[in-house]
């Protein structure tokens, strides 16, 4: 399906509204996390695709190193690694790990991101700013 810039401003407006609900405190339902943070997931892998980017994710990583950022994204000048989480999520220690040594790598931006950073995701995903 190819959208018009009107149709996927739209897009991104609404699923950036739904993203930026917050989740009842304290969270009880461990699939609501899940489905917050896939939501997110899927937001950012729309807006970068859209901006030229590659999108790589891991679907089932419970058979892969623990820890390892959600995506990777590259435009062949810039490569991220983003950590998905939702407003009040936290990293496991092995994220943490994964985060702070990608992070030390020259030319390599590794993140944390939330649904309160869309708008900061979208500045890096269009080249403002890191």
């Amino acid at each position: 399906m190819h959208w018009s810039e009107a149709e996927f401003q739209g897009y991104l407006h609404r699923r950036a509204r739904e993203l930026l609900r917050h989740l009842p405190e304290p969270v009880t339902d461990s699939g609501a996390v899940v489905r917050a943070e896939a939501g997110l997931l899927e937001h950012i892998r729309a807006l970068a695709r859209r901006s030229g980017w590659l999108c790589y994710h891991t679907h089932d990583s419970r058979r892969s190193e623990a820890g390892f950022p959600d995506l990777v994204l590259t435009n062949g000048q810039r490569v991220l690694f983003l950590e998905c989480k939702t407003s009040t999520g936290k990293l496991t220690e092995a994220q943490a790990r994964w985060l702070a040594l990608l992070g030390r790598v020259p030319g390599v931006e590794a993140r944390v991101i939330r649904p309160q950073d869309l708008a900061a995701i979208e500045g890096w995903l269009r080249g403002e700013g890191v």
